[in-house]
């Protein structure tokens, strides 16, 4: 099963997402047993944020935990560019004995990027561990490069990364799959992502070795594919701004057989809406007074846009008083 960018620890306008980042793995969890999932890969983003509050850390271990008690499902985890490596490698001999891989960075040697499930002497599928891939793990820097340069020196690294995988991989017979944290051209982006190394470090997806029969990527937090499926983002499991309000999210369940790897979705219910409301100065009023958003399991989050509003007119309190009571919270107005 694939999945990525769960952002604990995340706050959405000072809000704290933790009730829906609970009932999201509370939901994952009984999808592993309804299909039977031998692996959960979290393709990066773990943590909001490298330093996350004890309470997102709490709520990490306690999915690790749980998932070990439904059985032999592994939990295959690569580090991404929110994440700090050294954090999520501490506990990485405790996790090894819960039956979970974690790679916070890239590993030196091309074999042991390479993960055998369920295990090394009767391999069914082969994991190339490509975490989020920092500026020193790619290439070394000149004096004096162009950001043109910079860019292609940043690409030619990445890819020369999954090729040596690649390359570790022949004469294995099983199906292989990738994984990575990065952004892929020409890939829809929200408001919610972190720029990485100020965009420049873009990577066409034809740079994937066709060895690979899927590659599962994270960073992008809308579930989309540069080309019908090969490669692909799952996405965030919850929406991270109200620009991905309208956004369905998912994880992707892959069968993995001798001839291949077949891939679908599994939708994730909307635990919160988040609702972005555009309405124009004058028919602020009315509007407002006549909006009810979808009902969902925990109130509903909006965000007003409102065109045409006069400077010094106290527009936050004024939209908030005339949504007083009706069953969502105004979490911001955007003038």
């Amino acid at each position: 099963l694939h999945t990525a960018d769960w952002h604990l620890g995340k706050t959405l306008e000072g809000q704290s997402r933790e009730e829906e980042h609970d009932l999201f793995l509370a939901w994952l969890l009984e999808r592993v047993s309804e299909h039977e999932v031998d692996a959960v890969l979290v393709a990066g983003e773990i943590f909001d944020s490298g330093m996350p509050p004890q309470t997102a850390v709490h709520r990490y271990f306690e999915f690790v935990s749980r998932l070990r008690e439904r059985g032999e499902c592994k939990l295959v985890v690569i580090g991404g560019n929110h994440d700090s490596a050294n954090q999520l490698e501490a506990p990485v001999p405790v996790l090894e004995y819960l039956g979970a891989r974690v790679d916070g960075r890239v590993k030196e040697e091309p074999a042991e990027r390479i993960l055998l499930l369920p295990d090394s002497e009767t391999p069914r599928v082969a994991i190339a561990m490509v975490p989020f891939l920092r500026d020193a793990d790619i290439r070394k820097g000149r004096a004096g490069e162009t950001s043109d340069e910079i860019r292609k020196s940043l690409a030619e690294g990445i890819k020369k990364k999954y090729e040596e995988c690649a390359q570790t991989l022949d004469g294995l017979s099983c199906p292989a799959l990738a994984t990575g944290h990065l952004t892929v051209t020409g890939m829809r982006s929200s408001d919610s992502e972190r720029a990485i190394v100020g965009g420049l470090g873009d990577v066409s997806h034809r740079g994937f070795p066709e060895c690979f029969g899927y590659v599962a990527l994270g960073h992008l937090h809308r579930p989309q594919s540069p080309d019908e499926g090969r490669v692909r983002y799952s996405g965030s499991p919850i929406p991270l701004s109200f620009s991905e309000a309208e956004d369905e999210k998912e994880v992707r369940v892959l069968d993995v057989a001798p001839d291949g790897i077949k891939d679908f979705s599994l939708p994730i219910p909307r635990f919160r809406n988040l609702v972005q409301l555009k309405v124009s100065f004058d028919e602020l009023e009315s509007r407002i007074v006549e909006f009810s958003p979808d009902a969902s399991e925990l109130t509903p989050w909006v965000e007003v846009v409102v065109e045409g509003a006069i400077f010094g007119d106290e527009l936050s309190n004024r939209v908030r008083e005339l949504a007083e009571g009706k069953g969502y919270e105004i979490l911001k107005v955007v003038r």
